[in-house]
């Protein structure tokens, strides 16, 4: 089912790129810096209802992308596998918080200055399983989310010739429920607590590449008639 939607949106975007006069195929990889994670301990253990806020942590995106030009608007698709991270700084041990997915973000854009373009657009993300959490017991380290959601990406950009780099934030609007956990008291000193927060966002810096593009299509030897071998 999951590839089944990533491959019906680029098999449309490929095919209304039969119809656009200029386009862009390339590839794009980048750092992901997530935030966001919220766990409250339980109020019978030594830190009652103590608040624990994750910070950022560093992960990694990397995938396809296409590009069709409509003068000074464009319509941008992306294909990337994304693993975010965010870390709990409890007392005795940090814990690691992690989503491994896939994104499918749909993009429109405008080029506004010169080599400079903004967009703004909504985003499918697959997830490649459930979240994990380090030193979590009651669930063997496996935090349950939603299979699919919706994130909105906004972003500017700049290119150079077949080169780019970008800078985006994705907003999570997963749904977001109350998730009761157990931590590993000896390890962390936190035992008993309550996954308030599951979401992670995150601000996405990468550069991309075009492979196939249109505005640099080798243009055709004009030759005289009747002369083959010019």
């Amino acid at each position: 089912m999951k590839k089944n939607i990533t491959l019906f949106i680029f098999s449309l975007l490929f095919s209304f790129s039969a119809f656009s006069q200029d386009y862009t195929v390339g590839l794009k990889a980048g750092v992901s810096i997530g935030h966001g994670g919220e766990i409250v301990g339980d109020p019978h253990q030594a830190y009652p209802g103590r608040v624990h806020t994750s910070i950022y942590k560093e992960g990694f995106h990397g995938g396809i992308f296409m590009q069709l030009e409509m003068k000074q608007f464009f319509l941008r698709a992306e294909g990337l596998y994304n693993r975010i991270q965010t870390e709990f700084q409890f007392d005795r041990r940090p814990s690691a918080y992690s989503i491994d997915k896939i994104s499918v973000p749909v993009l429109g854009g405008y080029h506004i200055y010169g080599p400079f373009d903004i967009y703004l657009g909504p985003g499918l993300s697959i997830n490649n399983g459930n979240a994990t959490l380090e030193d979590e017991l009651a669930n063997n380290g496996e935090i349950p989310i939603d299979d699919f959601y919706v994130a909105l990406n906004a972003g500017i950009k700049a290119h150079l010739g077949r080169f780019e780099l970008d800078v985006r934030y994705e907003y999570n609007l997963e749904s977001n429920e109350e998730f009761s956990i157990t931590m590993d008291y000896t390890s962390n000193g936190i035992g008993p607590a309550t996954f308030t927060n599951r979401r992670i966002n995150q601000l996405m810096i990468s550069a991309s590449v075009g492979l196939f593009d249109s505005k640099y299509r080798p243009k055709k030897s004009k030759r005289k008639r009747g002369c083959y071998f010019r």
